[in-house]
């Protein structure tokens, strides 16, 4: 279990998924961060892991990543913040690829007719 952030191998696989693109808006997000859906003070085995990241533009405190912090609310309405009971890969998220749920293998699970 990671104490700490992301293995650069799933960074790799979470920046691959989202094309280097931010999940929240789409602008490109080289050098944006990986926001953690079910907080990393939540420290499961899978708290690292590709379900449980989106990349966003920003940092914690500025563009997507920065919004989601300061609209908890909205953003746990969206999926990109969980509860820390769940299990990230199974709440769907609202990103601009669509309503998807997340696997640890870095890819989107469509989901058909899914409402978040």
């Amino acid at each position: 279990m990671a104490t700490n952030g992301p293995a650069p191998e799933i960074c790799a696989l979470v920046d691959e998924r989202a094309g280097e693109c931010c999940e929240m808006c789409g602008r490109h997000a080289q050098g944006g961060s990986r926001h953690h859906r079910r907080s990393k003070r939540v420290r499961r085995p899978d708290t690292n892991m590709p379900a449980n990241l989106v990349l966003l533009c920003g940092s914690g405190s500025t563009g997507c990543h920065g919004w989601v912090h300061t609209h908890v609310r909205e953003a746990t309405e969206l999926g990109l913040i969980v509860s820390q009971w769940a299990t990230p890969a199974d709440v769907l998220v609202v990103l601009t690829t669509g309503i998807v749920y997340l696997d640890d293998y870095g890819n989107y699970v469509p989901t058909e007719g899914a409402a978040a």
